[in-house]
């Protein structure tokens, strides 16, 4: 499956190494304000070369909008976006084509298909991900006009041992980003990020987990079966190449498990506890909505990753994906929450 959402839909095309990557969504609905800076704004915080800390690939990863957008504004119809790719050295992989590297999915891929490609891992590769990005911009700009309140906010809070302490509501994407680990907790950040540049050094690599937080949620998104929201969640997730778990709740939900139900479940003062992670009966229940989204150590070591580009830990540029994905979810559950409304 290349294609994404119900209702609000993103479809992505292209290889590591081809002439290009991108999207077609379809499903948008008309007069949503976005222009190509706003798609391009989102690109550049996922693109590589962005630091010390990152791969060296040099892709500008600059947008070009095809159709459905029209003087800033979409027309209802797909909306067509293509990055092509400028830096591919796929001289650098020409071993691997009969070689499958260890932790990747090159065997899998071979045995399903017959056929890949090899060069920086083809389809398979966290290229992939620019084009859930696009997706997630038009997602965010459809959110930001027809539920103003709702904010997607994602942030590095593990690399490692190193655990960052969890921020207060309200954070903003600028302060994640002020920080090349786009760890918001400065002290940690700094460790963070003399972690992942000795693993660089070493052609090791480093894993950890973003927690992603939207607020603003209206009550009720989601079904109370099949179409929970935080089945939806995470499965959009999961469906991000180096992901290895999701887990709904604040960050010390392994210690409150310990206790039992009737402390777990006790009602703070105001609002409703936040061990459910804004969603109950798999509906949203108004509450900050709390994701911790679990990432292994990138495959590519020792002297491969000396010798190529590659990133020894791909937690910083994954924010923003994540917040696509989850960006698109949402976007999918208020249009699925307003058809069913209509047809009831």
């Amino acid at each position: 499956m290349n294609t994404f959402g119900e209702l609000f839909r993103v479809t992505t095309f292209g290889e590591s190494h081809g002439i290009g990557l991108g999207a077609v969504i379809d499903g948008c609905p008309a007069g949503v304000t976005v222009g190509r800076e706003q798609v391009q704004a989102a690109l550049d915080r996922r693109r590589p070369g962005q630091s010390a800390l990152t791969t060296a690939r040099a892709e500008g990863d600059q947008v070009e909008l095809l159709s459905g957008v029209f003087e800033g504004k979409t027309l209802g119809t797909p909306i067509a976006a293509v990055v092509r790719n400028h830096d591919q050295r796929s001289q650098d992989y020409a071993t691997l084509a009969k070689e499958d590297r260890p932790g990747h999915a090159d065997r899998v891929w071979r045995e399903r298909f017959g056929h890949r490609d090899p060069r920086g891992g083809g389809r398979t590769s966290g290229r992939e991900t620019l084009s859930r990005v696009i997706g997630g911009a038009f997602a965010e700009a459809f959110l930001a006009r027809d539920f103003p309140s709702v904010k997607v906010v994602a942030w590095v809070s593990q690399v490692g041992p190193l655990v960052s302490a969890a921020p207060l509501p309200g954070l903003t994407r600028t302060q994640v980003d002020t920080h090349p680990t786009r760890c918001p907790d400065a002290r940690i950040a700094e460790e963070m990020a003399s972690l992942i540049a000795d693993a660089k050094s070493k052609g090791d690599s480093w894993g950890g987990a973003i927690t992603v937080r939207a607020e603003g949620l209206p009550v009720g998104w989601g079904e109370p079966v099949f179409g929970k929201t935080k089945a939806l969640l995470a499965s959009a997730l999961h469906g991000i190449g180096a992901v290895t778990g999701v887990v709904q709740g604040p960050d010390d939900l392994e210690a409150r498990l310990r206790q039992p139900g009737s402390a777990f479940h006790l009602r703070p003062a105001q609002g409703v506890s936040d061990v459910y992670g804004g969603i109950q009966g798999g509906l949203t229940n108004g509450e900050p909505l709390l994701l911790r989204v679990l990432f292994k150590p990138p495959a590519t070591l020792s002297d491969h990753a000396k010798a190529g580009r590659h990133d020894p830990c791909i937690l910083p540029r994954a924010v923003p994906v994540v917040e696509a994905m989850v960006s698109l979810v949402l976007a999918d559950l208020a249009l699925l929450t307003a058809a069913r409304a209509h047809r009831a």
